[in-house]
């Protein structure tokens, strides 16, 4: 068994919650965390996260970059940004995608704005397919 923390810098999602799985989306692509795993300190990218409760019930999420830990049966997630399934508001996310395509496809823009109005539309592509994941027993 394992135990799950999620924080942000605003609020504590999770607080030792036991668990039997996680995946998170590492810095070098996704990683799947179960009972036993070795210890390790991991970066996070932008990316979608889920975990499998003890009773089996999946739960999804969008997390920002930060970072994860692995330490004899406890996850420890600290990320800049987290959202849950049921927090994504689908309609914001496809504006933010619509917003973030016309800026890129408009004026010149200098590496650095191009840069964040990419990672804009990557982060609205990621909470719309999150946000259309259907919840509950997962197999």
């Amino acid at each position: 068994m394992l135990t799950l923390s999620i924080y942000s810098p605003e609020r504590t999602v999770l607080d030792r919650q036991s668990i039997e799985e996680a995946t998170l989306p590492g810095s070098e692509g996704q990683i799947q965390i179960l009972a036993g795993h070795a210890g390790m300190i991991g970066s996070l990218e932008l990316g979608e996260f889920s975990f499998k409760s003890t009773q089996g019930e999946r739960t999804y999420g969008v997390v920002s970059s930060g970072y994860f830990e692995v330490l004899e049966g406890q996850v420890n997630v600290m990320a800049e940004t987290i959202e849950l399934k049921g927090e994504i508001d689908a309609a914001r996310a496809r504006q933010a995608q619509t917003n973030a395509e016309n800026t890129l496809r408009g004026a010149e823009l200098d590496e650095q704005m191009f840069k964040k109005y990419q990672l804009k539309l990557q982060r609205s592509l990621i909470r719309q397919q999150v946000a259309g994941k259907e919840h509950g027993q997962s197999t």
